[in-house]
């Protein structure tokens, strides 16, 4: 399992241990072979090479020749045997496991540390993360395994150590890395600057052995060691290249680099231009003759047209340069005696071709066996790779395989070179994708490569398979039963890699592949991308495609190694490139890893294995026909976007040199349940510091800064690769909760240093203390509890809040007892809210700076449906209870050492004073107990200067002084009361948006809060801050008590502003403060006209809200003023049935008569809506009319009683003369009968005298009740004598016409009435109205022989004769809609709605207020049951003596008399407009004789 990036250190070259010594993960026995360092393996085989390659005198190369006589099997089969020599090698050239592991630098946390647990998406420990799982994790750290606790916390140094040593490792899997070796020189990154690639061919490479490089144009090659502990000069060599002016072709320079014997420090150069020149430096650093001395030797090309493109190395001083038509030329850089000495020649098929009698027999007949690979013109040479060796002594298969045909050669240093076969590949491609897709496909290929084994890898592209037409790249393996016999396509095995650009057989795009040492690891190398591979024969399905930046692609690759391979199980697996922007890298496989995997799992991957074994074996990877396109053994989506996420955090941020590019895709439509399970994994990780790729470090500041980079950093790469959108709401507020924990911890930890720092006393350690016991209770105990925390818990940051806050009173009560422990208690509770303020401030901070990056600062139906871990109501508890808890704190400390600002405490009533506690009282800023405490509150500022006179410090150290403890404790108030309120506004927006009915609860407990801790900071001198507040939560009533109790002076200044910003909104919250304290003037007093136009709209949002309230009432002051008429009109005219004083309701009334004449004026098309609304109008007059004709009655009727004696006090309320004068009232228009038989009525009376004497305006139910109830009303002249001669008359024609007048004041309210109120209230007048005159009397004086005179005479003196005349002549009411019959009017059928609805209800409540009325007590309306049925006993009995006959015939006597009457008036005006039309005939006829005499 691989480590932590930073510990890879860099050292003097030293031994180093070997994989199976580092890793403790597997098991120890079986893996000591497989897990063996490369380093001993390879120069186990290199040891042998270099003592042959190209010594430096003549012995040497006797040796070598000597050892190459030995065949293939015994090297082969005694390589095992050779004990391996490990020199000092650089670190990059270390094997992979030990680059990448190191140990651990030792924790000062000895105690065994646990993870916390997961409060969103978890975990489970049984699923492997990195290796490994939670559990294993856990139980390593804590030894309960073989496992040391190095191998789960990596090594972790300090910061400049990490600065320095994380930069070489580029990328790091779980079972491949890139590592950075070395970067390109000065002079070869200008040259490569100054080069376009794509107008000028550019190679590189690289040789592995020697830590040499080389970057070369048509012109110019560039040698330079990029291990600079190997050379001496340490300098970049340029060369010139081989004919340089024939370089017309677009090709890249062929170079390859030879090895100088056990000479590190130099290299050779083996140069080829494109017509076959030949050019050889045989030491570069240390040549006598410098870089101007070389060899050089012409190929002497067959076909002039033909280009050279490839070199390769056989041997040791042998290569193979082969041209674009398939020509072979064996190209041996010494003689047979070991002298450098270049010679080449042109491979045939015919062994002895090129020497003796045949060679120029051949010549002489124009005849030649050099015969080219390619078929025909349209083949072409696509590569060339070695083989192993075959039984011919110093020789070497060698594969050449071109665009339709593979054929294979043997070449030796020793022996002529030797023709085996050609075959037509491309066929036997197609003919196996066919037989086993089902369908035909266009096979092409792109490169060729050997094993150990003798398998043949081809790299092919499988056309129409993808969509888009996007080549599938797939590796096929090929193998022969003997050497020289054509082999067969043995499998085919897909990449699931898909290349972006177009790939070609020849050029930059072309795809390489590459065995390193024969296998298993395997590699595609593509311009920008490098993919790793195990060959499928292992049976381990690994594939990790490494992309690179377009601006860093792949120049070169480390040249091939010699052979014969090194036959031993190699750990790793590794190839060294070069990039353009970046310079060399390495990319290793453990392949030590992935086989120990497989043979774990019972697959038998000898090379020995026979073809059924391997068929069998490469079951596991996937056949053409079955899983074509798709991984084999794929892991699950969520561990391949783990480990990309992983990468790209750990590797790509923090690093802008690094040449890879990290990208994550997406298919999924929609959200992306595997990627979110990924990321969460990532970032829980860090949270938990459970990642291994985390780097431990002493110093905890810097370790919880990278935990906090690294976790904003998942979400960073997911954005920048456009899947913000796979990602649900949930889980980005997840994501941004685990970096919000870190940038807490981090504050709260760096404050905690300073108090260290600071060396305070014993409440300092509040936190350190709390932490331990909210561990303890966990039933976690450390040395070092608060390092454990931040380390391994910050998970639980909110828990150890609400923690502190539950323990934090019992800690004070406890240290309350005495005067040292009352200032420890004041210094804890400023300490408390440190680490509130410094936690929750720091993670909102994050939470808005980086809410674009997360997503979720916009407003959507789904905003807030998530709650965070600052939503809870544990922190809103929290935070109101340390609000209390600091103003509290102020107002003790300033008693005893600030009595200004103790005086301003003293003196300020806040909302909610009378129970701070009580949440479930809602308060609105403009409640009567609030109203009441805002002229209290001081008009204070800021701390101005002489605010600052009075608080001299004596030190600025709260641990000091007092008064020092009291300032920062009103610093920390504004703090506090931001972080409440915004708790509250995202835990309200939680609820609303989830539908939960605890957020109207939350919402009242909200408003009570706000405007309290708003109005605590103006006593404490920080009215500013409560400004600020206020402006941002958008609390505008608060804004508006601010303005007027602290900016008095200025408030119509501050008025303005906040109307400019807030518009409306604050227009309708100060219209409503006027509203509130009733300032008229102030409301209706708007200077600016958008004012005018907000106000006309509260206005009538205020009336339709309440229609008869008083900004109803005083709004058409307003309409007048915008000239709006109409609506003044309207709503006078309302105001004035409103009205509860006759006086007022008849002004209003006049004045809404005025306004509909200007109405009138301004808009002549009002004249039918004038009309009516002047008809309702004057019925509303007339009932004014009525109630003052009424109370001048009662007047009259008093002070004739009272002889004229005392002046009546008239409308004075509750006095005792005047509740006299009302008795007398109700009593003189009374007799004792009604009062005696009818008492519940007469008490009704009673009150409805009262409210006329008072002036109270009565409704129509009303009225007509004080018109038909009494029964005694004297109409003489004594009464009316103390009234003027007009009052008096309308005192008479009241008293006269009371019955019809409440019938007319009835019919013309009847549309404002229902249907049941008109229906009894005209039955109660019709009944009063036969009740008025005795029947039985009149029954009895027209008993006998009465004359029909005398009868209608007797009848016309009757109360229903007059009612019936008045009705029915003078007021011209309708027949027969007015007009009942005896028998229709009787109460008991309205007895509920009369006693029920209309009279106990409404004297009850109108008591409650003080209008005046008498309650009707419980015996009330029995007694009001018991009246209307005397009523209704009286009305029998008046039927019973012939009422309906008489009612009868006084209707049609009364309505004879009228008709006669209209009759007579209808001729009257006949004769009157003939009269009047003769006369105009007559002045016409004047005027005509007048116009002719003028005329004449």
């Amino acid at each position: 399992m691989f480590t932590s990036p930073s510990v890879r250190v860099r050292r003097r070259p030293t031994a180093q241990q070997s994989r199976a010594e580092v890793s403790s993960s597997d098991s120890a026995a079986p893996k000591q072979t497989l897990k063996r360092s490369i380093n001993a393996s390879t120069m186990q085989n290199g040891s042998l090479q270099k003592a042959a390659a190209l010594p430096a005198n003549s012995a040497a190369f006797g040796q070598q020749r000597g050892h190459d006589d030995t065949d293939y099997s015994a090297a082969q089969s005694s390589s095992h045997k050779k004990q391996a020599v490990e020199p000092k090698r650089p670190v990059w050239l270390a094997p992979f496991a030990q680059r990448v592991q190191e140990p651990r630098v030792a924790d000062v946390i000895s105690e065994p540390e646990k993870p916390s647990t997961l409060q969103h998406k978890k975990v489970s420990e049984d699923e492997p993360i990195f290796g490994a799982s939670i559990a294993s994790i856990a139980s390593a750290a804590s030894g309960r395994t073989g496992l040391v606790a190095e191998d789960v916390n990596p090594a972790r140094g300090t910061e400049a150590d990490t600065l320095q040593t994380t930069d070489h490792i580029l990328l790091r899997g779980d079972k491949h890395a890139v590592f950075d070796v070395a970067a390109f020189p000065e002079a070869v990154r200008r040259q490569l600057g100054s080069i376009d690639p794509e107008s000028v061919p550019i190679s590189a490479g690289l040789s592995s052995e020697s830590s040499f490089a080389f970057v070369a144009t048509p012109t110019t090659c560039l040698v330079w060691s990029y291990d600079s502990a190997s050379s001496v000069m340490g300098g970049v060599y340029r060369l010139a290249m081989p004919d340089p002016d024939d370089a017309t072709d677009f090709a890249a320079p062929l170079v390859a680099l030879v090895s100088v014997g056990e000479v590190q420090s130099d290299v050779g150069v083996l140069a080829c231009s494109a017509t076959g020149q030949l050019r050889f430096w045989d030491r570069v650093a240390f040549g006598l003759g410098g870089t101007d001395r070389f060899h050089s030797r012409d190929l002497d090309l067959p076909d002039a047209s033909d280009r050279c493109v490839q070199i390769s190395e056989a041997f040791a001083g042998l290569f193979v340069v082969a041209t674009i038509k398939g020509y072979l030329f064996q190209v041996s850089l010494q003689d047979v005696q070991g002298n450098v000495e270049l010679t080449a020649h042109c491979l045939s098929r015919s062994a002895g071709a090129r020497t003796g009698m045949l060679s120029r027999m051949s010549s002489l007949l124009g005849g030649s066996q050099f015969v080219a690979a390619a078929a025909d013109a349209s083949d072409a040479l696509v590569s060339i790779a070695g083989g192993g060796r075959t039984e011919i002594r110093h020789s070497r298969e060698l594969y050449v395989l071109t665009r339709q045909r593979l054929a294979k050669w043997v070449v030796s240093r020793a022996h002529p070179e030797r023709f085996l076969f050609s075959m037509d590949i491309v066929t036997a491609l197609t003919q196996a994708a066919a037989q086993r897709l089902g369908m035909d496909v266009d096979v092409g290929v792109y490169d060729i490569a050997t094993t150990r084994s003798g398998d043949v890898y081809v790299l092919t592209g499988l056309q129409g398979l993808r969509s888009g037409g996007r080549e599938q790249l797939a590796v096929c393996i090929l193998r022969s039963s003997r050497v020289s016999t054509e082999p067969d396509v043995l499998g085919m095995w897909p990449l699931r890699y898909a290349p972006d650009a177009e790939l070609s057989q020849c050029g930059p795009n072309c795809p390489r592949l590459v065995l390193p040492e024969g296998g298993p690891g395997m590699f595609v190398i593509l311009r920008t991308a490098v993919i790793a591979l195990m060959v499928p024969t292992v049976g381990a399905s690994f594939e990790e495609a490494i992309s690179f930046r377009a601006e860093d692609s792949i120049l070169g690759i480390s040249t091939a190694p010699r052979f014969p391979y090194v036959q031993h199980e190699s750990s790793e697996s590794s190839l060294v490139l070069t990039c353009a922007g970046t310079g060399v890298l390495q990319v290793c496989i453990e392949v030590g890893k992935i086989v120990s995997a497989v043979t774990s799992a019972g697959v038998d991957t000898s090379a020995d294995a026979d073809d059924s074994e391997i068929r069998t074996n490469t079951a596991a990877w996937p056949s053409l026909g079955t899983r074509i396109g798709k991984a084999p053994r794929a892991s699950s989506p969520e561990r391949e976007y783990q480990t990309q996420i992983e990468q790209a955090v750990f590797f790509r941020f923090g690093n802008d040199h690094n040449p890879l590019l990290f990208t994550i895709k997406s298919r999924t439509t929609g959200v992306d349940p595997a990627l979110e399970t990924a990321a969460l994994r990532v970032s829980q990780s860090i949270l938990d510091n459970t990642s291994h790729f985390i780097v431990d470090r002493l110093d905890l500041g810097s370790h919880l800064n990278e935990r906090l980079r690294r976790t904003r950093a998942v979400m960073q790469f997911i954005a920048d690769s456009g899947l913000v959108s796979k990602i649900s709401r949930e889980t980005r507020v997840q994501l941004c909760a685990h970096a919000e924990k870190l940038a807490a911890a981090v504050a709260l930890w760096t404050y905690q240093n300073d108090v260290w720092a600071a060396k305070r006393g014993a409440a300092a350690q509040l936190l350190d203390n709390l932490v331990a016991s909210f561990l303890e209770s966990a039933g976690l105990q450390t040395r070092d509890s608060l390092r454990m925390f931040f380390r391994q818990h910050v998970a639980a940051i909110g828990d150890v809040l609400v923690f502190m806050q539950r323990n934090l009173a019992a800690l004070c009560r406890a240290l309350d007892d005495s005067e040292s422990g009352r200032r420890d208690s004041q210094l804890v509770s400023y300490e408390a809210n440190h680490v509130v303020v410094g936690a929750l401030q720091a993670a909102f901070v994050f939470r808005f700076q980086n809410a674009t990056l997360y997503d979720i600062d916009g407003s959507s139906e789904s905003n807030g449906a998530f709650e965070r871990w600052t939503e809870h109501p544990a922190i809103a508890d929290l935070l109101v209870q340390r609000l209390e808890g600091s103003y509290r704190l102020c107002r003790e400390i300033s008693g005893q050492h600030c009595a200004s600002v103790y005086e301003r405490i003293i003196a300020t009533t806040l909302p909610s004073d009378e129970d701070p506690s009580d949440a479930s009282r809602s308060l609105d800023i403009f409640d009567d107990g609030v109203s009441i405490s805002h002229p209290s509150l001081p008009d204070a500022a800021e701390p101005d200067s002489s605010e600052e006179a009075r608080m001299r410090l004596i030190s600025d150290d709260p641990y000091v002084s007092s008064l020092a403890l009291l300032r920062e404790t009103i610093d920390q108030v504004g703090p506090l009361a931001n972080l409440c309120f915004r708790v509250f506004v995202d835990r309200i927006t939680h609820l609303q948006a989830t539908g939960s009915s605890e957020a109207h609860a939350l919402v009242r407990r909200y408003d009570a809060a706000r405007p309290r801790y708003l109005l605590c900071l103006v006593p404490l001198a920080r009215a500013s801050v409560a400004f600020r507040l206020a402006e941002e939560y958008h609390d505008l009533a608060s804004l508006v008590t601010l303005v007027f109790t602290t900016e008095r002076s200025n408030a119509a200044i501050y008025l303005r502003k906040y109307v400019e910003r807030f518009g409306r909104d604050f227009a309708d919250t100060l219209f409503a403060y006027y509203e509130k304290r009733q300032a008229w003037a102030s409301l209706l007093n708007a200077q600016d006209s958008s004012f005018d136009a907000w106000l006309k709209e509260y206005v009538e949002k205020r009336a339709e809200y309440d229609p008869h309230g008083p900004v109803a009432q005083i709004g058409w002051i307003h309409d007048v003023k915008m000239n709006d008429f109409n609506a003044a009109a309207t709503r006078l005219a309302r105001a004035g049935r409103d009205s509860v004083e006759v006086d007022q309701a008849r002004t209003m009334l006049s004045l809404s008569k005025l306004a509909f004449v200007a109405a009138e004026c301004q808009d002549g098309n009002l004249g039918k809506a004038i009309d009516e609304a002047h008809a309702r109008l004057e019925d509303a007059l007339e009932m004014c009319e009525v109630q003052e004709n009424l109370s001048q009655y009662l007047t009259a009727v008093v002070r004739t009683n009272r002889n004229h004696a005392a002046e009546i006090s008239w409308r004075r309320r509750d006095d005792v003369s005047d509740k006299k004068a009302v008795l007398d009232a109700a009593m003189l228009t009374t007799t004792p009968e009604i009062r005696h038989e009818r008492p519940a009525l007469y008490v009704v009376y009673n009150e409805l005298v009262r409210c006329i004497w008072n002036g109270r305006m009565l409704s129509v139910e009303d009225l007509v009740d004080a018109l038909t109830f009494p029964d005694d009303m004297p109409a003489t002249d004594s009464v009316l004598a103390s009234c003027s001669a007009d009052d008096a008359e309308q005192c008479n024609a009241l008293i006269r016409e009371r019955y019809s007048l409440a019938i007319d004041i009835l019919s013309r309210a009847s549309i404002s009435l229902s249907e049941q109120t008109r229906e009894a209230a005209l039955k109660t007048i019709w009944r009063r109205v036969f009740l008025n005159d005795d029947w039985n009397a009149i029954r009895k004086r027209l008993g006998g022989n009465v004359p029909d005179s005398e009868l209608r005479a007797e009848l016309a003196r009757t109360h229903l004769y007059a009612v019936l005349e008045s009705c029915l002549a003078t007021r011209e009411l309708a027949h027969p809609d007015w007009y009942l019959l005896p028998a229709d009017v009787f109460a008991a059928a309205d007895l509920d709605y009369l006693v029920s609805a209309r009279l106990a209800p409404r004297f009850a409540s109108e008591s409650d207020v003080g209008s005046g009325w008498q309650p009707l007590t419980s015996t009330t309306a029995p007694a009001l049951n018991k009246d209307y049925g005397e009523e209704d006993t009286r009305l029998r009995a008046a039927i019973k003596c012939g009422l309906d006959s008489y009612y009868a015939e006084i209707l049609r006597t009364v309505s004879d008399q009228v008709n006669r009457c209209r009759q007579s008036a209808d001729g009257d005006a006949s004769d009157m407009d003939a009269a009047s039309s003769s006369a105009s005939t007559e002045a016409l006829d004047v005027e005509d004789e007048d116009v002719r005499m003028e005329s004449d």
